[in-house]
């Protein structure tokens, strides 16, 4: 291990930890500032910066949005089965383009509580090239004119979609029928993308662990040591409540993680392919340990970064 990323880690005792690339300038801004929230001692936080890191799992994730090796890496690690990689596919457009839609104008008038009152502020081009400068952005920061083409593509597709969506409401009962609202297919939208991960191991603090364990693992105990049935309910209580969190968590994650599926769909086109290797061999050397690192590019389960004392 390199001593120089090696002091960034703040170690649990009896847990192996490496980390294998250097945290970046935005990970340590946010341990410099908010430390009780972005790297919070296991052993002290209090039952704010407990429940924050179990809601939100990867903290760090929302704070690095452009970060692409780092989110490359949790994408990567995340996603292993199937049904999570081809959930994401199909929800993650549909969240965004539902989220665009909702920003249209709100014909109010279909609401018995405001009628005839109309609320002509259509937010959905703006916010679609904003998210068309942020992937630009990220693109511009890898110098990577591909990937930066291809995302101002999909957020032209995505807007095109919402208007689309949003302009046929009509024909499915009116801005105000459930099934027809764009907050209706954010949510469901988040839901299933969020259900997707029923396959994939639970990371810990999901599983209020130090190890990544396995769902039937983790609600019913390992096979030579069952648990009873009220720790079983317990258990399956978390995983509903966990599900709510992971909604939350899958609707934010959306926009942040769309172009990076882009990018890893041009890597099977070829594009990039010293890129493609070496982040995928990262996230593959993490995984195969049996516990690769939340808040890092390594090992180490929940292990906490810190700011090294000089």
């Amino acid at each position: 291990m390199d001593p120089s990323t090696e002091r960034y880690l703040r170690r649990i005792d009896g847990l192996d930890a490496r980390i294998w690339v250097p945290p970046s300038r935005g990970q340590l801004f946010w341990l410099r500032h908010l430390p009780a929230l972005f790297g919070p001692d296991p052993r002290a936080s209090g039952r704010l910066a407990r429940w924050w890191a179990i809601a939100t799992v990867t903290p760090a994730t929302n704070v690095t949005g452009l970060n692409v090796r780092y989110q490359a890496y949790l994408n990567l690690v995340f996603h292993r089965t199937w049904l999570a990689r081809v959930g994401h596919a199909i929800c993650m457009p549909l969240i965004v383009a539902a989220m665009l839609a909702a920003l249209c104008p709100l014909r109010l008038g279909s609401f018995p509580a405001l009628p005839g009152l109309t609320l002509p502020v259509n937010a959905s081009l703006p916010a679609a090239i904003g998210l068309a400068l942020w992937w630009v952005v990220w693109a511009v920061k890898e110098r990577d004119a591909v990937w930066g083409a291809s995302g101002v593509a999909l957020a032209a597709a995505l807007y095109a979609l919402a208007q689309v969506a949003y302009h046929g409401r009509e024909d499915i009962g009116g801005f105000a029928a459930p099934l027809g609202a764009p907050l209706t297919w954010v949510v469901l939208g988040s839901l299933l993308q969020a259900g997707s991960h029923i396959l994939e191991p639970l990371p810990p603090r999901v599983s209020r662990s130090l190890v990544w364990v396995s769902v039937p693992e983790y609600v019913f105990g390992p096979p030579r040591s069952r648990h009873g049935p009220m720790r079983v309910l317990r258990r399956c209580g978390h995983l509903a409540l966990q599900t709510l969190f992971g909604t939350v968590d899958e609707l934010v994650a959306s926009p942040r993680l769309l172009p990076v599926l882009v990018l890893q769909w041009l890597w099977l086109t070829g594009h990039r392919p010293h890129q493609s290797v070496a982040y995928r061999a990262l996230a593959s050397r993490a995984i195969a340990t049996g516990n690769p690192a939340l808040d890092y590019i390594g090992t180490g389960g929940p292990t906490p970064l810190q700011i090294p004392v000089a």
